[in-house]
């Protein structure tokens, strides 16, 4: 939890996050993290990885993806320009991920999706590469801020229908960190994230068995950390097949 000042009024992030095996697998792929804000109006680092599922060594790709975008997003303290250094940490954990994997046969082919969000006073950035989701709640609706890179969706973003001979293809990932050049990363543009309003962070583990509706309701009727461990709680109910992971920012009045 952390204050920061924003036009001459306290403004308070409360931020809670939980990750959890699931109840099908062996281990956890998923990794989060968040880095509160240096200064005091300065910019909090909010952070969902998954290693792709079925690759080797998915969980050590996700965890240097946390560790590397965290370490060159305030590479030069508190940035100037957020997008700039958002941009350049998910080129700096792709490059990472990639080399790691080269140098050692056990990881070859490991790769990551991520999303982080850069929050700083009533606004806030995303960077986006893969499935991982970003939400806002806000006025009673629940508006979806990522778009997932998948084969399905790219063809929906380009008005057609998946072919049917590639429904089968429909889940698969177009972006991912930990190939060789450049990341494909989204930028957002800045948004508000103003008072009342709450950030929802999520791995697919959430978003395959819990429906919008119900994240909506979690968030509404629940602190931060009640809202991530009922939503942990709904997605196990409903038989965990993945791994879950979620992450639940509210700005208030300090």
């Amino acid at each position: 939890m952390s204050e920061i000042q924003t036009n001459g009024s306290s403004v308070k992030l409360d931020r809670a996050g939980i990750s959890d095996l699931g109840c099908r697998r062996k281990k956890n792929e998923d990794c989060m993290g968040y880095v509160p804000a240096p200064t005091p109006d300065g910019t909090h680092l909010i952070i969902v990885a998954d290693g792709v599922g079925g690759s080797a060594a998915g969980e050590v790709a996700s965890h240097m993806a946390v560790e590397t975008v965290s370490q060159v997003f305030y590479a030069q303290g508190d940035p100037v320009n957020p997008a700039q250094a958002m941009f350049d940490a998910f080129q700096a954990a792709n490059q990472a991920i990639f080399a790691a994997a080269a140098a050692d046969p056990m990881k070859a082919g490991m790769a990551t999706t991520c999303t982080a969000v850069a929050v700083r006073g009533e606004t806030l950035l995303i960077g986006h590469v893969g499935d991982c989701r970003a939400y806002m709640a806000v006025r009673g609706q629940l508006i979806q801020l990522t778009a997932d890179h998948s084969m399905a969706n790219d063809y929906q973003r380009e008005g057609k229908s998946l072919p049917p001979e590639k429904q089968n293809l429909a889940n698969v990932l177009t972006r991912w960190l930990g190939h060789e050049g450049d990341a494909a990363v989204e930028l957002s543009e800045l948004m508000q994230f103003n008072l009342g309003s709450t950030l929802i962070m999520c791995s697919d583990g959430l978003t395959k068995v819990v429906q919008q509706d119900e994240i909506l309701h979690a968030v509404s009727m629940h602190l931060p950390e009640g809202a991530c461990k009922r939503l942990v709680e709904l997605a196990r109910e409903r038989g965990g097949p993945d791994n879950i992971t979620v992450q639940v920012a509210r700005q208030n009045r300090a």
